[in-house]
């Protein structure tokens, strides 16, 4: 394995994480909440059961093979990252939080806009007119929608 001890420390830590899923998946949800039609011809939880188990078993590997390389290279399995590299990782979180509670406090069409826009602006649109046509016209189309519906007493 010619990787990095970043990316195997990662995948062993990935790993443990889906193979943790998957055991809640197989002990609690799919008993529990399992489906009630058929898919592709057999039952509900024994797809879910099925594919649980497949999850499982490809987590438990990847996690052994990563552990494995990392003692094998003495590489610690636990390691703060550095301070920007922490940020790089929280921020999509808070952004997505902010828009959150953006929209719980003003309607939907009146976010959708910064939303939108933001989003563009951070995959790097720099076209203004791009930026604002982009963002404007789909909430125009729910507000316009939506007034439909009400006027009409659907919603």
């Amino acid at each position: 394995m010619s990787e990095n001890p970043i990316s195997l420390r990662m995948n062993f830590w990935s790993g443990l994480g889906v193979a943790a899923l998957a055991v809640l998946l197989l002990t609690w949800i799919v008993p529990n909440y399992g489906g009630r039609g058929f898919a592709v011809g057999m039952h509900p939880r024994t797809l879910a059961t099925l594919g649980a188990w497949v999850m499982l078993a490809c987590a438990l590997a990847l996690a052994l093979l990563s552990a494995v390389a990392l003692l094998r290279r003495r590489q610690p399995f636990f390691r703060l990252p550095e301070l920007g590299h922490l940020w790089h990782q929280t921020w999509p979180f808070l952004f997505v939080l902010g828009f959150i509670v953006l929209v719980d406090r003003f309607p939907l069409t009146w976010v959708a806009p910064f939303m939108i826009g933001s989003l563009l602006l951070l995959l790097g649109e720099r076209r203004w007119h791009v930026v604002l046509l982009t963002a404007v016209i789909p909430a125009i189309g729910l507000y316009g929608l939506t007034a439909h519906l009400m006027r009409i007493g659907v919603v």
